[in-house]
């Protein structure tokens, strides 16, 4: 077995475990709570400060979306000053 083939094998046998299941799940549910947080702490932001980010305030929902933001390395709005 190639390596390519080996790690294709082993992701996916993975995938269907137990353990891969609850991975998942537990990535999703801080997935969640992290655009929960970051929506509040955008909403909390003066307008002056949004305005610099380049994001209206009615947009907000939009960016904070779990399908937005689907596993992209984008800016923390957390340390943003």
């Amino acid at each position: 077995m190639t390596t390519m083939e080996h790690t294709a094998y082993e992701t996916g046998r993975a995938g269907l475990s137990l353990t891969g299941f609850a991975g998942r799940s537990l990535r999703l549910f801080y997935r969640a709570m992290r655009m929960r947080s970051d929506r509040a702490a955008m909403q909390a932001m003066p307008d002056y400060l949004l305005k610099d980010l380049g994001i209206a305030r009615s947009e907000i929902d939009h960016y904070t979306s779990m399908r937005y933001a689907s596993d992209a390395d984008g800016m923390d709005i957390r340390n943003a000053h």
